[in-house]
């Protein structure tokens, strides 16, 4: 549960607007709005934008701007990374691909080179 201080700057979280934490009674909050009213809140219906000296808190989160501890163990990702056998095949099939290709083109452009020839005898 997060704590507030008075002097909190402080948002609604079901509703719009927030305030400053101008008095603190049991477990009610008292927001001053921008109008001047104090509203009693629950610390459950707010969040702390900043403390009295102005820094933020972002997400009420006190361990914001600590360094990540390094992982001790390896993290399984659930991806399966391809051996080197299977990136040769790979590339193998690729190259065939694309030799099939080449000659596939050669052909469409003989196909090509056929019609225009027809089709100038035509005209």
């Amino acid at each position: 549960m997060t704590t507030f201080k008075i002097g909190d700057k402080v948002k609604f979280l079901n509703a719009v607007g927030g305030g400053v934490v101008k008095r603190i009674d049991g477990t009610t909050v008292y927001v001053e709005d921008d109008t001047g009213f104090d509203m009693p809140m629950q610390p459950s219906e707010l969040i702390r934008m900043a403390d009295q000296e102005g820094k933020a808190k972002a997400f009420n989160d006190e361990s914001i701007g600590r360094r990540p501890q390094p992982v001790a163990e390896p993290v399984e990702t659930g991806l399966a990374f391809p051996t080197i056998d299977e990136l040769e095949a790979e590339v193998r099939r690729l190259k065939n691909q694309n030799a099939n290709l080449t000659d596939q083109i050669k052909q469409l452009k003989a196909q090509v080179l056929s019609l225009q020839r027809t089709i100038a005898r035509i005209s």
